[in-house]
């Protein structure tokens, strides 16, 4: 009796399972060169953006509650006036810029290690530096901030 017990879910997943694998092939078919065709269109868009956007400097940071006031008022300020501020407030995105783009930009960076983060734009691509190190550490240890201002305006 046993066997039968575990026989019969399997024959209901395959009698179930074909008809719905059949009936979303053309689903997939249909809806796959327009959700491909769209995401072409936004890969294009964002390429005009980079090349739009060259020089364009980024210090991005979140809502981390031990480190924003200290952004906010000992960081911010000290950098320079071409600097934009990228705010990522949980997963909603506050920028002079396109969020869909920075969203984009903040998706693809490729030396993520945590925030704050810097990006700028140069030759169309996109360059990206982690200072959550550097940033805790002058947090932490009552580092003198000047050392990761300079550290900042170096990558800019």
């Amino acid at each position: 009796m046993k066997p039968l017990k575990y026989i019969l879910p399997s024959i209901i997943a395959v009698v179930v399972g074909i008809p719905v694998f059949v009936l979303f092939i053309p689903l997939v078919i249909i809806t796959g060169p327009f959700v491909y065709f769209k995401r072409k269109r936004f890969e294009n868009q964002y390429s005009d953006f980079l090349i739009n956007n060259n020089g364009a400097d980024f210090f991005c940071y979140n809502n981390r509650e031990n480190s924003k006031e200290y952004i906010e008022k000992n960081i911010i300020p000290n950098l320079d006036a071409g600097i934009e501020i990228v705010y990522l407030n949980g997963q909603k995105v506050a920028s002079n810029h396109s969020v869909e783009f920075i969203s984009q930009a903040l998706y693809r960076l490729k030396n993520y290690n945590q925030f704050p983060h810097l990006m700028k734009i140069r030759d169309g691509k996109l360059v990206d530096k982690s200072i959550n190190n550097p940033f805790y550490n002058v947090l932490n240890s009552n580092k003198p901030k000047t050392e990761l201002v300079d550290q900042i305006n170096q990558f800019f």
